[in-house]
């Protein structure tokens, strides 16, 4: 049974390592260098947002980081992929507090369709991500 437990300090090195797993099965368009730039933000990331780290059981399946109605940072270990996970994640979140955005790196066409599934469509794009690099995002909504 999938449990939500906020996350701590104590537990990014895990998350990290859980995101580094995820971003290299699922974000192959990532140069190392911006890679590594991102995995060092990220605990000004964790910080910004209500984290929630995700078990089955004591099997760490992922993590999400909300801001109000937007998933900020959704992320899952790859073994636990394609598994219903990331669906009842996000109807947790729903259920909590309505969730209606998402934004999703337009070079990673898995996730992308795993969103509209949910029921998001997109609603906008921009070039490049927050950090100015050119990784177009697209912006996500569901009413």
């Amino acid at each position: 049974m999938l449990m939500a437990y906020p996350a701590t300090r104590q537990d990014y090195p895990e998350l990290i390592a859980l995101w580094q797993a995820s971003v290299t099965a699922t974000h192959t368009f990532l140069t190392p260098t911006d890679s590594q730039k991102i995995r060092e933000q990220l605990p000004t990331y964790f910080a910004a947002v209500e984290l929630t780290k995700w078990l089955d059981g004591s099997k760490l399946i992922g993590f999400s980081g909300r801001q109000g109605p937007m998933l900020a940072m959704p992320f899952i270990a790859p073994d636990s992929f394609r598994r219903g996970y990331g669906h009842q994640i996000i109807e947790r979140l729903n259920q909590k507090q309505n969730l209606r955005l998402v934004d999703v790196n337009e070079q990673n066409p898995g996730a992308l369709a795993f969103y509209q599934r949910q029921g998001f469509r997109i609603v906008s794009r921009d070039a490049l991500d927050d950090a100015g690099q050119p990784y177009p995002i697209l912006h996500l909504r569901r009413d």
